[in-house]
């Protein structure tokens, strides 16, 4: 379980310890939305002296998974690429990252 989380909504609105409600706006307003200037919302989750990890989805449906050393992302460990053909799918792969 990590120590804290983060939203990034499409719009730069940051949400600190999001429910799975402001999860679920986030994603269905980015999967119906075709902006170039603002492609994607994300999560950070974190804990001190850990890794953090960074979960970004786009209107596509893509979705990159990246694990940092540290807090400072001082070093890439680990980057995934994922897909989601809805909001509800893309919500699944949040949690599970919330969750772990």
């Amino acid at each position: 379980m990590h120590d804290w989380v983060t939203l990034t909504t499409r719009w730069g609105a940051s949400f600190p310890n999001p429910n799975a409600e402001q999860l679920r706006e986030a994603l269905e307003e980015l999967f119906g939305s075709d902006d170039p200037e603002h492609p994607d919302s994300w999560i950070e989750c974190g804990s001190e002296d850990a890794p953090l990890h960074s979960f970004s989805f786009f209107p596509s449906g893509r979705g990159i998974y990246t694990k940092y050393s540290d807090a400072d992302m001082t070093e890439e460990l680990e980057s995934k690429e994922f897909k989601a053909s809805n909001p509800t799918e893309a919500l699944g792969f949040w949690m599970d990252l919330i969750n772990e």
